[in-house]
């Protein structure tokens, strides 16, 4: 490490607390000054490594050294009743820069903020001077950097470029390994099948060896003596094999996580029954407020099959309303009503669904569906086995809203009615566009709340709600009704 770098990370070895493992001999390098967004999918490791590199948490090898002051921003943020999530974790970043640190870690800093709170980061971080390394999936932040470092299960590599370029190379990179991916499995294959085989030789050897043996009336002890120097000659040659065989099995299985998320929506999106005369979720003169904060007040609207965003700034009250309409909470004023079994309900960073079972569990155990039926719906939404097989609590948001959408359209009798709040703030690239394909092809109604612009034109909306105060402003009056 030279005067010049900032940090220095050296030969990082790190696993998950389930012993899975994440980075090998992983070595990172910043100067002062550097500017860089550490991308990759989710669940591969990047809020671990900025954990490490910012001295919070120990790698299982390697070591890190840092010539100077570092402030690391988290994911997730304690929130308080002072104000929205938006607005805490605004307040934090800006406590961040205030303090500035030679080196500043941001880990998804644009999640919950709004087009006002996004305007101030990029604006903030654009004019910072010091180093800098930002985990981030937000398109308009990564905009803003031209150095990314690619996390992967496949191997981890530096990108120079504008987010254009970062995106050719990631497509260049997907096609050659899926090229690899496929050559190496046909030599797994290849080996494992030539490993039967020649242990099957091996068998008919051993037992053809000692009738010979027998006739040969060789002395027991000489007998004896050269079993066992075959024996140990042969264990040394199947750990060898047995070693190569796993390390290719661990590539191959690195490999397929890294793999394109295909999503054949004949597969995954269910056949919903005609549509009730009776709207799914009703809100009648309902009002809400945060301390003396008023967030909305005599507001009614009906939802079945419509499709509608709810937007509006940090604190404006979004979560509130999507949580009235799920049935999870009760006004201060108003009435309520909704039917929570065509209800299907992921609150934001899906903290509705930290559930102590797996993915795979609640599909086979809590929906009554075959193992076959389990496995055929992971594989359609591409979704990790490895990750289907760990509780919910276990994954990080992005991975447990997949999860609990897979579970949501595998019910007997699936959601008629979507209502999700802010959905691709913990996505990665391949899950938000994966995302906004079967949400774009939903058949159903849908209540969806997000700061993303690009995201919600996707959408197909019939109508939207922008909450701002007392005043509750709609693009159709049939959805919205409130006394003036």
């Amino acid at each position: 490490m030279t005067a010049a770098n900032l940090l220095h990370a050296h030969r990082l070895t790190l696993h998950t607390p389930g012993d899975r493992p994440l980075f090998h001999d992983l070595t990172l390098i910043l100067d002062r000054g550097d500017r860089v967004a550490l991308v990759g999918r989710n669940g591969v490791g990047k809020s671990t490594l900025l954990q490490v590199l910012a001295g919070e948490r120990d790698p299982d090898r390697g070591e890190v050294l840092c010539h100077g002051e570092r402030v690391l921003v988290p994911q997730s943020i304690a929130h308080d009743a002072s104000g929205s999530p938006g607005e805490v974790r605004r307040q934090r970043l800006q406590d961040a820069l205030d303090a500035s640190p030679d080196l500043l870690l941001l880990d998804e800093p644009t999640l919950d903020l709004d087009q006002a709170g996004l305007t101030w980061l990029v604006s903030s971080l654009r004019s910072w001077r010091k180093g800098l390394l930002v985990v981030a999936h937000d398109r308009r932040l990564l905009r803003e950097f031209r150095d990314f470092f690619v996390v992967a299960e496949s191997g981890c590599k530096h990108v120079r470029g504008d987010r254009d370029d970062l995106l050719a190379t990631l497509t260049r990179a997907q096609v050659d390994n899926e090229r690899r991916y496929v050559s190496q499995l046909e030599r797994l294959d290849a080996a494992e099948q030539r490993q039967f085989l020649v242990g099957q030789r091996r068998e008919r050897k051993k037992n053809v060896g000692r009738v010979r043996e027998l006739k040969r009336a060789t002395p027991r002890i000489r007998l004896n003596a050269k079993r066992s120097y075959a024996q140990e000659k042969q264990a040394k040659r199947t750990l060898i094999a047995r070693d190569r065989l796993e390390k290719a099995r661990a590539w191959v299985e690195g490999a397929r996580r890294s793999l394109a998320v295909e999503l054949p929506l004949y597969a995954v999106l269910p056949l919903l029954p005609e549509p009730a005369s009776q709207p799914i979720a009703r809100v009648e003169r309902v009002s809400a407020r945060s301390g003396e904060r008023v967030l909305f007040e005599d507001l009614s609207l009906e939802i079945s099959r419509q499709r509608v965003a709810v937007v509006g700034a940090n604190g404006s009250g979004k979560s509130t309303l999507l949580e009235l309409l799920a049935g999870v909470r009760q006004p201060q004023r108003g009435r309520a009503r909704s039917e929570s079994n065509r209800i299907g309900y992921i609150a934001q960073n899906a903290a509705n669904w930290c559930l102590d079972q797996s993915p795979l569990h609640q599909l086979i155990h809590e929906l009554h569906a075959t193992p076959q039926a389990a496995a055929s719906s992971i594989r359609a939404h591409g979704f990790p086995f490895a990750l289907a097989e760990r509780p919910f609590t276990s994954l990080s948001p992005g991975e447990r809203l997949r999860a609990a959408l897979i579970c949501l359209l595998q019910r007997p009798s699936p959601p008629e009615l979507l209502i999700l709040d802010e959905p691709t703030s913990h996505l990665d690239f391949l899950g938000h566009a994966a995302l906004q394909q079967v949400l774009a092809a939903w058949p159903g109604g849908l209540v969806v709340a997000s700061h993303d612009e690009e995201f919600l034109s996707s959408l197909r909306l019939d109508a939207r709600v922008t909450l701002a105060g007392s005043a509750v402003a709609a693009t159709s009056s049939v959805f919205v009704r409130q006394r003036r």
